[in-house]
């Protein structure tokens, strides 16, 4: 199905926190998951990095770039030849061979790469855009830190107002991320920010913990949050947003980051991994799974549900069976 076009807002509120209805119930409502699994079609990867920063952070992007590149490949299916990858340092010794011959991240280059992408993709072909990187907010706009001119989140959106794949899943894993949620919006089309709007600037965890998953995938059964019986984008999404939560717990830190998504095209991002989060995790108490209405037919999250990922199936470790217990213990004592 094609994507609706792309409408950019010239005004733009604080953040909206929408809190969700409960979605346990919802696995199928426009698409079934097979249907659209079994899409035939051309699966494209666009990671871009802006401006990584000091030799430290490079080291770092540059290790996290690589393990989305494998773990898109590897688990999801996406074949390496069709994986962009475009950084915005200059390659440097130690390197990866596929780093150093990435695009560099201008501007200039982003445009270039995009409308080739574009232009490139069908309806029935699936595009995965992760941005990783640094960015500012100068009360306006969030820019995307890049060499040369920055980029800010209208004129991101805009890269992709021609781009007609059917599935169409954005990934802003940078600080001030939430901004770009409204301008990229648009139905049928996954948005994902790693943070809330305005002030949420710090440094992210959540490529790297994006990373981490889809190399390292948890057992199935825990993937499977809405255990609706398959692993869909909307189970990754509320698992990433959860071990983000937790490690934040676990460091006894203050949460500077509090991923949003959309769906439905409505232009507002919405928290809705908040019924699979503990009070502790920032979440809310889960509603019981009796007596529910209906799920809207628009309702946040429905088309991240139909779209199943070919993880592979993975148990639990085998358990080592504790040895029962010697009826009689051995008398140690020494007859007199």
């Amino acid at each position: 199905m094609t994507t609706v076009g792309l409408v950019i807002a010239s005004i733009f509120t604080m953040t909206q926190f929408v809190y969700p209805a409960d979605l346990d119930s919802v696995v199928t409502e426009t698409r079934t998951p097979s249907s659209v699994a079994t899409q035939p079609g051309t699966k494209r990867a666009l990671i871009i990095c802006g401006l990584p920063g000091d030799a430290e952070h490079h080291k770092t992007f540059a290790e996290t770039i690589g393990k989305l590149r494998d773990g898109l490949s590897k688990n999801l299916g996406f074949d390496l030849s069709n994986i962009v990858v475009m950084f915005g340092d200059e390659p440097k010794d130690g390197d990866e061979e596929f780093l150093k011959a990435a695009t560099r991240a201008t501007r200039e280059e982003l445009e270039n790469t995009t409308k080739r992408i574009c232009e490139a993709s069908g309806p029935e072909d699936t595009l995965w855009v992760l941005v990783l990187g640094h960015s500012h907010y100068d009360a306006n706009h969030s820019w995307l830190n890049l060499p040369g001119p920055d980029l800010n989140e209208f004129e991101f959106a805009k890269l992709f107002s021609s781009l007609k794949a059917r599935e169409q899943v954005f990934f802003l894993t940078i600080p001030t991320s939430g901004f770009y949620i409204k301008p990229l919006s648009a139905k049928e089309r996954i948005v994902i920010a790693a943070t809330e709007e305005a002030w949420e600037t710090n440094e992210t965890e959540f490529p790297h913990e994006l990373a981490r998953v889809l190399t390292n995938p948890p057992i199935t059964k825990d993937f499977d949050v809405d255990e609706d019986g398959a692993i869909t984008l909307f189970d990754l999404y509320v698992t990433l947003a959860r071990n983000i939560a937790q490690s934040f717990l676990d460091g006894e830190f203050l949460a500077t980051e509090h991923p949003l998504f959309d769906d439905n095209g409505d232009g507002r991002g919405t928290d809705i991994q908040i019924d699979y989060l503990t009070v502790e995790q920032g979440g809310r108490v889960k509603r019981l799974k009796t007596a529910k209405s209906p799920p809207k037919p628009n309702a946040e999250g429905i088309f991240a549900k139909s779209i199943t990922l070919p993880f592979p199936f993975k148990e639990s470790p085998p358990q080592e069976t504790p040895k029962p217990a010697d009826e009689a213990s051995p008398n140690t004592n020494s007859d007199l």
